[in-house]
């Protein structure tokens, strides 16, 4: 569901492994609850509390979560607040021992450099059953520093799914995170997590970017989105540093 890596660049032989891993992804998510029971436990752990605003908007049926990435962690939190959901994960983290099994049979979808499309038709069959997909457009962490610019398949995600977005931003102080270095997938890795604190979480209005199209859009348009709700975001990102003083 995250990406704890700054590189973009895969090795061949971990790739290989990854892909092969990725295969035992389960589009009924029967590991599920096993899943949701080690957020839980992260949860537990290392949150204080979770701060709400805009619960009122959460639209039901399928839809695509947009979100900041800023922190590791911070998707962990939000099952709680949506429910199930199948999050769009760099095919690596089902490398990671005995979790990157559970991962693929949890239902998140493995994105694999070159089969971005492969990807995008099991969002859109999941979106199309009614599921949550989560999908941070960034494409890799920002380890909360200023948001980088967003990647257009979200957008095509909408465009061919015809589901909302549901922009959803997230915020820890940094003095509740850590910065946990470590070598995965065949070099160092760096990442975020939060320990302790408040998450503070604001969640946007939905949006049906492509509703009023007859024809289908110039890639322009398709850019133009993504920037909107790239903007929809960081407004929220503002508003939970607001909540949070």
């Amino acid at each position: 569901m995250t990406q704890p890596d700054l590189s973009d660049s895969i090795p061949p032989s971990v790739l290989a492994r990854a892909s092969a891993a990725a295969e035992g992804y389960d589009p009924k998510a029967r590991l599920w609850p096993v899943f949701k029971a080690i957020l839980w436990l992260y949860k537990v752990l290392c949150v204080r509390q979770v701060r709400v605003s805009g619960r009122e908007r959460i639209v039901p049926g399928g839809r695509i979560l947009v979100s900041n990435h800023a922190r590791v962690s911070d998707s962990f939190l939000l099952p709680f607040i949506f429910g199930r959901l199948h999050g769009m994960a760099q095919v690596e983290s089902f490398t990671l021992p005995i979790l990157g099994s559970i991962l693929a049979r949890a239902g998140q979808v493995p994105v694999i450099p070159g089969r971005g499309r492969e990807a995008l038709q099991r969002a859109e069959e999941l979106l199309l059953r009614g599921e949550t997909i989560l999908i941070y457009p960034e494409g890799r962490l920002s380890h909360g520093s200023t948001m980088l610019r967003g990647k257009t398949g979200a957008a095509r995600l909408a465009l061919r799914s015809g589901k909302p977005f549901q922009p959803v931003a997230v915020h820890v102080a940094e003095r509740h995170t850590r910065v946990m270095h470590g070598h995965f997938y065949g070099r160092p890795t760096l990442g975020v997590w939060q320990f302790g604190g408040t998450a503070y979480v604001a969640i946007g209005e939905a949006w049906h970017p492509f509703a009023q199209l007859d024809l289908e859009p110039e890639i322009s348009e398709v850019r133009r989105v993504t920037d909107e709700i790239m903007e929809r975001v960081q407004a929220l990102v503002e508003q939970a540093r607001r909540m949070a003083g």
